[in-house]
């Protein structure tokens, strides 16, 4: 499973990929193109930045389901079989 994000610089408009647990919802990050110092607020204006921050939040929740699920299945098996 891919771990990053599209986030769409509001200052030069060049799309850039960020690892989703870099991306919350006060953070900061660096344009790579520009080196803007974009802040991530789920109350922008930015569709752009509101769509990278709701994706990293999907993204981070698959990711602890599908540990939760491995730890789950892992505890499902005879001691045996471990």
């Amino acid at each position: 499973m891919d771990d990053k994000v599209k986030i769409r610089c509001p200052g030069c408009a060049q799309v850039f990929r960020e690892k989703c647990t870099r991306i919350r919802d006060g953070s900061q990050v660096d344009c790579l193109n520009c080196n803007k110092l974009i802040t991530l607020n789920g109350d922008t204006e930015d569709p752009f930045i509101r769509r990278a921050l709701k994706t990293a939040r999907e993204l981070r929740t698959a990711q602890e389901d599908a540990i939760a699920a491995t730890a789950y299945s892992r505890l499902q098996q005879p001691i045996n079989e471990r």
